[in-house]
């Protein structure tokens, strides 16, 4: 994949091998920031690709998700596009 490729929510999904609900999930859960626009034109990065195998990975080892939050900010910051 190029480096500055953008991905649709469903080309996110497939990519981490994950469904649509859990991606809107890990945004509501402060997780995964969203994309700043909604619809059909919104885009993920190869960054939120990443984040997102990320937090998948976390979970395998049985990481809370209060847990993989906190992680993530510490590795992250504390940006707005995540709670």
């Amino acid at each position: 994949m190029k480096q500055d490729k953008s991905l649709t929510i469903g080309e996110l999904a497939v990519s981490a091998h994950v469904s649509l609900r859990t991606i809107r999930y890990y945004q509501q859960q402060g997780l995964l920031p969203s994309p700043g626009r909604r619809g059909p034109g919104s885009h993920y990065s190869l960054a939120d690709l990443r984040r997102l195998r990320l937090i998948r990975r976390l979970q395998q080892d049985h990481i809370p998700l209060a847990e993989i939050r906190q992680r993530l900010r510490r590795l992250y910051g504390d940006r707005k596009s995540v709670v």
